[in-house]
């Protein structure tokens, strides 16, 4: 298990480094895109969804993909949908993503330590609700995971090559158009379409070992149940979210059960191995360019959208069984019709929040 953990914690300090450099935070793209109408990193996450489209294309076409470990466990397109839109809408509160928190508040910013408190709080929450919120799928006509690629081989194959080249068609018009590097960036500052490649390199390297694209979200759920199992160890073992297994991952040569418990299982060693990772390669970059500072503690109202965002895009993301990494640079170049439904969620719930943190934070 422990070379699976130091392989995530490396792949997780590269992500801290690229995340931290170029400051490339979903939430902040997308919130400059509904409330600014600023559409220029909106083409650095589209560039990173589609390289890591063609890395899996790629890995198909040879006959190189794994077993795929993303359709494994239970999905309900209902709550992938509306997991969706509590986890953008959260999002935008909170100000950064699962991914956004973690290399933000290395840096030392409060605010996102308090956002990091809720996603775990939230995670807790979930674990109460999760036999009521599992139920509610029971006589959905749809459930369980559906990829197109399984359901029209030829024709989604082929389609997928051609959206490929005609988007990287475009991404070097782009390019000839120096729409890919940003100006006048500071000393140390990574160009967020390397990131870009950085990331789509990373869900390469993750889903070519694991059949698991680059995830973090059910880290937090183990973090929040080993800690409350200090306090309530009778009461965590009570519940089912955390006592039973999600789902099996199988590697081929091995089979891990894995859920969000306490316990030391794939996920505590990959996941957890991630999350580290980026911790740490944000606080060390953060120390190497001289930027790491604590920031003071931010305004009552700001402090709240902070916590209560955190809260909602973790019970967003246990609803949707993931995260925005996960399913917007993993299931969707995966042809998951899941994670199709829950990114259009997150983008509804990017905009309605957008809507709602003007209210918030300038009233």
């Amino acid at each position: 298990m422990w070379s699976w953990f130091f392989f995530y914690l490396g792949l997780g300090m590269i992500i801290g480094t690229a995340l931290y450099r170029s400051d490339f935070c979903m939430a902040g793209i997308l919130r400059d895109v509904f409330l600014f109408k600023d559409y220029e990193r909106l083409r650095h996450l589209f560039l990173a969804v589609i390289l890591t489209l063609l890395f899996f294309t790629l890995l198909r076409t040879f006959d190189l993909a794994p077993a795929n470990n993303f359709s494994a466990g239970h999905k309900s397109f209902l709550l992938g949908s509306v997991g969706g839109v509590v986890f953008g809408f959260g999002m935008v509160l909170a100000g950064g993503c699962v991914f956004g928190t973690l290399y933000k508040m290395a840096a030392g910013n409060l605010t996102y330590l308090l956002a990091f408190v809720g996603l775990v709080a939230g995670s807790l929450l979930y674990a109460e609700l999760h036999p009521w919120l599992r139920s509610i799928p029971a006589n959905e006509p749809w459930h369980g995971e559906l990829n197109l690629l399984e359901q029209w081989p030829g024709f989604v194959g082929a389609s997928s090559w051609i959206l490929v080249g005609i988007l990287l068609v475009l991404f070097i018009w782009w390019r000839r158009q120096g729409k890919w590097t940003v100006a006048a960036a500071p000393e140390g500052y990574m160009q967020p379409w390397l990131t870009a490649v950085l990331l789509a390199a990373a869900n390469l390297a993750a889903y070519a070992v694991s059949g698991l694209p680059v995830s973090i979200s059910t880290m937090y759920a183990k973090l929040g149940a080993w800690l409350e199992s200090l306090v309530a160890p009778v009461h965590v073992a009570t519940l089912d979210y955390f006592s039973r297994p999600s789902f099996v991952v199988d590697i081929g040569s091995a089979t891990f059960p894995v859920g969000g418990g306490p316990q030391l299982d794939f996920y505590a060693f990959t996941e957890g191995g991630l999350m580290l990772g980026v911790l740490a390669g944000a606080f060390l970059n953060a120390l190497w360019l001289k930027e790491f500072r604590l920031s003071g503690w931010p305004p009552p109202r700001q402090a709240a959208s902070a916590l209560v965002g955190g809260v909602f895009m973790a019970l967003g993301a246990r609803m949707g069984n993931g995260c925005n990494i996960k399913h917007l640079l993993g299931g969707v170049p995966l042809l998951s019709l899941h994670s199709m439904l829950f990114v259009c969620g997150m983008l509804l719930g990017a905009w309605l929040g957008a809507q709602v943190l003007p209210r918030i934070i300038l009233r």
